[in-house]
């Protein structure tokens, strides 16, 4: 009976964290129509309604951010730059820059209310909003069996408090 019970927990513990792992895989290596859609589903977790803005890729240093704003905030708003601090970001970085197919999941950016359910969906399910922004040692995670460590740091601007989940992997 033990044996039933801890391979039961066992069992759902691993299915608990492979929805985590699957997408973590997914964004780990993917091309811009599935980082397109993965970021989509990053912002549709987030406490504002925010839209689909614009993508910025930059040969310079392999970037390619997908950009979502405010609904509330109009496109020239947006390209007087003054707003841009409200919008949430997802950042990839090209793999090869010959071949610009291959992305890598760098980081999300944006407000803490708007990138802890991400957190908490995809990379600690644990979390707890309140808890993770006071105490500094619930802001990382370590797979050693997946290879992954991703960690949720504070922005060093203290006028504009901005949050990013970063990839360490």
């Amino acid at each position: 009976m033990k044996t039933f019970l801890s391979s039961a927990v066992f069992f759902i513990c691993t299915v608990t964290m492979a929805q985590d792992v699957a997408f973590i895989s997914a964004i780990s290596r993917t091309d811009k129509g599935n980082a397109r859609q993965a970021s989509d589903k990053i912002a549709s977790l987030t406490t504002l309604s925010y839209r689909f803005y614009k993508v910025m890729e930059k040969a310079a240093d392999s970037s390619y951010t997908i950009i979502y704003a405010p609904a509330a905030i109009s496109d020239a708003d947006l390209e007087s730059k003054s707003e841009w601090d409200e919008c949430l970001y997802v950042d990839f970085k090209l793999q090869n820059k010959l071949e610009t197919k291959a992305l890598k999941f760098q980081a999300i950016r944006g407000k803490y209310l708007d990138i802890f359910p991400a957190w908490k969906k995809y990379f600690k399910q644990k979390a707890h909003i309140e808890y993770t922004i006071t105490d500094p040692t619930t802001r990382e995670i370590v797979d050693t069996h997946y290879g992954y460590r991703f960690i949720l740091k504070e922005g060093d601007n203290a006028r504009i408090p901005r949050w990013s989940i970063i990839n360490k992997s």
